[in-house]
């Protein structure tokens, strides 16, 4: 063993490393109830598969090979829900040549067999989680099997207040 040199520093801790600059206020983190009190219940021939992390992840199966996820961001910021379709798509019937086409067409409007459709709930901005994440599923997961959406939508185009009628603004006269 040496002997400590008179000019060597003194042996102290450094100071932790910031990884974030001291002027940046405290990362947002909801607390979200567990997934599988608020998942919704698909009714059959829907059935819910057993998840690893059931308060964390849910996954719903169909016998026609669909599957839908869901999943609880980290720091429960926004819970991301997912589709994909089966391996297969309804047959073209045999027909006329318009209704193949509108067979076709109706086959080229819906999500194409083993691909993905995603929605994200951002649990921030919800007040009823349950159900949001219910409807979520039902009106913008399931119908994406038939015809899928350019996009989803996020805000409401609904008001709870009532909006003022053109005719009767205006000063009186």
């Amino acid at each position: 063993m040496t002997e400590p040199d008179a000019f060597d520093r003194p042996g102290t801790t450094p100071a932790p490393r910031r990884r974030r600059p001291a002027f940046a206020g405290p990362r947002d983190e909801i607390d979200v109830p567990p997934l599988d009190h608020i998942a919704p219940t698909l009714e059959p021939p829907w059935r819910n598969e057993d998840t690893d992390a059931p308060d964390r992840t849910a996954a719903y199966h169909h016998p026609d090979g669909h599957r839908i996820g869901l999943r609880i961001q980290p720091r429960g910021l926004a819970i991301q829900t997912w589709i994909t379709a089966g391996p297969d798509l309804p047959p073209i019937p045999d027909g006329t040549d318009i209704e193949q086409a509108e067979a076709q067409a109706a086959n080229d409007a819906r999500i194409q067999p083993g691909r993905t459709w995603h929605a994200v709930l951002t649990t921030r901005t919800s007040r009823a989680l349950a159900a949001d994440l219910g409807d979520l599923v039902y009106d913008h997961l399931i119908p994406a099997l038939t015809h899928k959406p350019k996009h989803v939508s996020t805000t409401s185009t609904t008001t709870d207040e009532p909006q003022p009628d053109a005719t009767t603004e205006g000063p009186a006269t």
